[in-house]
């Protein structure tokens, strides 16, 4: 059976092309994209890809903050098979390096905010370049067999160095099991999740998840202070909330704590 993760997990945007799939949600508003707008800005910067020159199986460093080019380049990688490698906005330049090492890289999006070595000789497609490649006629997906290498993510290095996890399409395929049991994901939820995009707890749980489910995506703003998430999950309904157990306490750390009915 031929597979690709990105059809699977924007499968429900043609029948919901008008519904929100994703808000960015901040104290003044928010940054919101339809599942119409969505699935072709994912399509149309998978064909800026391959009109920038790379192709399938080539890898791709994504060195971006917390922005909707984020998940509309991971995304756009996979649709044309091209591997997508998310790193962290904090990653120091030595640590950079190591990594890029590691997984042969050919090229690397890159918010010019944050640093990259300069003696890396690969290829950049700057935040700006990516926006314009969303202005193209959209391409359509490559399909293959579901084992085949998806997206790679680096482990956190707390326990030694950070190892590469490779990932195939396939993956996508065992969240079904904690969609139904640890969360019971319906498409009328809206999900707001506390993480950063390089993070697979986010990727999957924040993004993947809600997508492949016709539900919302909820993405704080990321210069939000931690206290005020209550006040979004408020403000803007969030009906489940996902992030790790310090984010937890210092949410609830503040004083005059809001009601949630809907959470």
């Amino acid at each position: 059976m031929n597979f690709n993760l990105a059809a699977y997990v924007l499968s429900r945007a043609d029948g919901l092309s008008d519904k929100i799939a994703l808000s960015i949600v901040g104290p003044t508003g928010s940054q919101d994209w339809t599942y119409n707008q969505l699935k072709d800005a994912v399509l149309s910067t998978a064909q800026g890809f391959l009109d920038a020159g790379l192709k399938a199986q080539d890898r791709i460093l994504l060195r971006l903050g917390n922005t909707v080019e984020f998940p509309i380049a991971f995304l756009a990688a996979i649709a044309v098979d091209i591997i997508p490698i998310p790193l962290s906005a904090q990653l120091t330049e030595d640590e950079l390096a190591r990594m890029v090492d590691i997984v042969n890289a050919n090229c690397v999006c890159l918010d010019p905010v944050l640093s990259f070595p300069k003696s890396l000789e690969i290829n950049h497609i700057l935040v700006d370049d990516l926006r314009k490649m969303q202005m193209k006629a959209p391409t359509d997906y490559s399909v293959g067999p579901p084992d085949r290498l998806c997206y790679i993510v680096f482990t956190s290095g707390t326990s030694g160095k950070p190892k590469a996890v490779l990932h195939a399409h396939r993956a996508i395929w065992a969240r079904q099991m904690m969609i139904k049991g640890w969360y019971d994901l319906h498409s009328n939820d809206r999900l707001l999740h506390a993480g950063a995009f390089n993070w697979t707890y986010t990727l999957g749980t924040g993004l993947l998840d809600p997508w492949s489910q016709g539900a919302t995506a909820l993405i704080p703003d990321p210069n939000l202070p931690l206290e005020h998430l209550a006040d979004l999950i408020r403000d803007y309904c969030a009906t489940i909330f996902a992030a790790v157990p310090s984010v937890y306490r210092k949410c609830l750390s503040r004083d005059n704590f809001p009601a949630l009915p809907r959470l």
